[in-house]
């Protein structure tokens, strides 16, 4: 056995003898979803759960969906840390064949953490059941999820959320709404770089859909949303807080490119946009789908008490850009009010315009930014 630092180190064949940590391999089991269900079991009956250590190897599951577990604790190897450009230490890869990964109980679940995963589908799966009773239905709260990957998942979260957080993550090659997420009290992207594609087609609701989401912050997540709208807000009583977030469409073309608004406000009030960055979004509004919609922002008739701080609608002066001239940085329809922009930028040739369907509805402060007023 060798030593470090005067102690001894521990080798590979004694890492399940180490206390708070379970090797998915050292579970009996002739598949990994054996070994999955014998580790999940385990950990079940501990009063203070260990933390399921996946091997740095590529496997499989295909017996989902698994109950989420109060208290579950799953994680890379160590030294894991999953980013969207590959890894050259150890890595895991997980792998749902035909089923959703995972399920939430009937009762939510707490207290959970995960971090060092790449989580890949095989198929058209998404990575857990999704719930659609965002009004009643379970919860999930005090859950982390860090360094981890979902890549090419149909969806990845449909959940209510309380008092969760996800950062230093990467979402790929989704192909529907990959987070439709309600709730409070969230921290979501707000620790070091995040990114999020995909293929989703024009109609769908967006990448990330907030639903009475309140008292939650967004970070600096990079999403360059691809045919789709990034952000769609429903309902929400304040204090859903974006800073910083990138909204990106580089050498995306008219096709490829977000086809409509790249943040949908459809309701709520309280919204705080500060220091986002916009490019090559609303290229063709009119295949969404969606009666009225105009701007690289749309804000609906339910929405009010909003602002937008220090955004950047960049042009293209310097990077080829597909969204029409003449389209506004933010388009009000009626019914909406109390829509403030502070500060706003428009670099590399942006036009800066703004748009209401009825006077008053939104304010600038910068004098050489037209506020048109038009349906």
């Amino acid at each position: 056995m060798r030593f470090w630092f005067g102690r001894p180190a521990v080798a590979a064949a004694d890492a399940a003898n180490v206390p708070g940590l379970a090797p998915l391999g050292s579970f009996a089991g002739s598949s990994w979803d054996a070994k999955f269900k014998a580790a999940l079991s385990y950990a079940g009956a501990q009063t203070y759960r260990p933390v399921i250590v996946l091997p740095n190897d590529k496997i499989e599951l295909s017996g989902g969906p698994y109950p989420f577990l109060d208290g579950l604790r799953l994680s890379g190897p160590p030294g894991g840390a999953e980013r969207e450009f590959g890894s050259r230490g150890p890595q895991t890869i997980v792998t749902a064949k035909g089923k959703p990964l995972f399920s939430m109980p009937k009762d939510g679940v707490r207290s959970m953490w995960m971090r060092g995963i790449q989580f890949r589908a095989s198929g058209t799966v998404d990575w857990m059941v999704r719930e659609t009773d965002f009004a009643g239905g379970p919860i999930m709260s005090d859950a982390t999820f860090l360094d981890v990957g979902w890549v090419g998942f149909r969806s990845v979260m449909h959940a209510r959320h309380l008092r969760v957080t996800i950062d230093r993550a990467y979402i790929n090659n989704g192909t529907d709404v990959q987070l439709k997420l309600g709730g409070s009290d969230n921290y979501y992207f707000t620790a070091g770089p995040s990114y999020m594609s995909g293929s989703l087609k024009p109609t769908a609701a967006a990448y990330v859909h907030f639903t009475s989401m309140s008292r939650t912050r967004v970070g600096p997540l990079y999403i360059t949303p691809q045919q789709a709208t990034a952000f769609r807000i429903e309902s929400g009583f304040g204090g859903l807080s974006f800073e910083g977030t990138i909204i990106d469409c580089t050498g995306r073309d008219k096709e490829t490119a977000c086809q409509g608004a790249a943040i949908y406000v459809l309701s709520g009030e309280g919204h705080l946009f500060s220091n986002l960055w916009f490019f090559n979004c609303a290229t063709d509004p009119g295949s969404t789908g969606r009666v009225g919609e105009k701007g690289q922002v749309y804000i609906g008739k339910a929405a009010k008490e909003i602002a937008f701080v220090g955004c950047q609608w960049s042009g293209g002066a310097k990077q080829r850009v597909f969204t029409p001239a003449g389209t506004p940085a933010i388009y009000c329809a009626s019914g909406a009010s109390g829509v403030r922009v502070r500060a706003p930028l428009a670099p590399n040739g942006g036009e800066k315009r703004l748009q209401q369907a009825t006077a008053g509805a939104l304010t600038c402060d910068d004098p050489g930014w037209k506020i048109v007023t038009s349906s």
